[in-house]
């Protein structure tokens, strides 16, 4: 059974979660699966684009071959009672009664975009704004209500899980599975860290070499995180030896930071803008970005 209750340490810090395996079945040597983080929607300000979002959601439910995280940040989640507060900024979605219950709203929101493609969700990470709203309002288990409405693990803040590939070779559709197959005729093992993201660098430096520290502190083989706001790739090569310590092998590790649907400029978000334009900050492509794993040759590509 997997963890549904979201923890937090005692200095507000969730907790590292570790959600063991996830199977994925597909059919031939030649499949391509992609695995898409969707991070940092900010649903409830006005900037949104809600038009690539529900596009990006309609081609994760078509495309048999793409599966789904959620990379934190589903909501804006700023209450009246925020520094950060523009009543300007707010989407025309949200009614002056739903201030009363806001989180309640936006998770709710988040829930019925979402649950079309549920059965497709990995997980579900917790991202900044959830948290700090959860423990100013006293609603620390907003996010795990989340996850059971959608019936997917509580990946926390930060997560290490791993999905097995199963070639089952009958030509049917790749499936997100929670327990081992009986069938499969190999299986091919990959590790994930997920990560919200962290660090407010502005600079193209400064947020590839987090993305990089991520990559140099974990054992895993593919990367994500989100939180900055933009779309970033890199790949990392290890050296290391056989298990018969007698041949030198590399070890390559590919990550990538994920994206955001907030835009920084919108002339939708009030008189003054969202916050990140009143802080300079620069525009970012829009849309979900995710890792394309080839199972049998143990490839893997970023879509960026």
């Amino acid at each position: 059974m997997f963890q549904i209750f979201l923890r937090i340490n005692k200095d507000g810090r969730c907790a590292i979660q570790a959600s063991g395996k996830h199977y994925i079945t597909y059919s031939s040597k030649a499949d391509w699966i992609t695995i898409w983080d969707i991070a940092d929607v900010h649903l409830g300000s006005g900037g949104v684009s809600m038009d690539k979002l529900k596009e990006d959601i309609q081609y994760i439910h078509n495309d048999p071959n793409s599966f789904w995280f959620g990379g934190g940040d589903y909501g804006e989640y700023i209450s009246p009672s925020d520094k950060r507060w523009d009543p300007a900024s707010v989407s025309k979605e949200i009614k002056v009664n739903d201030l009363a219950n806001l989180g309640k709203v936006i998770a709710t929101k988040v829930r019925d975009l979402m649950f079309p493609i549920k059965e497709k969700c990995i997980g579900l990470l917790i991202g900044n704004h959830e948290l700090k709203y959860s423990v100013a309002k006293e609603q620390e288990d907003l996010h795990a209500w989340l996850c059971t409405e959608l019936e997917v693990p509580n990946f926390g803040y930060t997560c290490i899980f791993d999905i097995v590939f199963v070639r089952v070779g009958d030509n049917s559709k790749p499936q997100l599975l929670k327990r081992t197959p009986n069938v499969g005729t190999e299986r091919h093992e990959f590790r994930i860290f997920a990560h919200h993201g962290a660090g407010y660098s502005q600079s193209p430096g400064g947020k590839i070499n987090r993305l990089i520290k991520f990559m140099q502190d974990f054992d895993a083989d593919v990367f994500f995180i989100g939180h900055v706001h933009d779309q970033v790739g890199k790949r990392i090569v290890q050296i290391g030896v056989d298990k018969t310590g007698r041949k030198i092998i590399d070890k390559e590790k590919i990550g990538i930071i994920t994206g955001s649907y907030l835009r920084t400029y919108s002339s939708s978000a009030g008189t003054y803008g969202t916050y990140g334009e009143q802080r300079g900050y620069s525009p970012v492509p829009l849309g979900m970005k995710g890792i394309e794993i080839k199972p049998f040759t143990r490839e893997t590509r970023a879509q960026i």
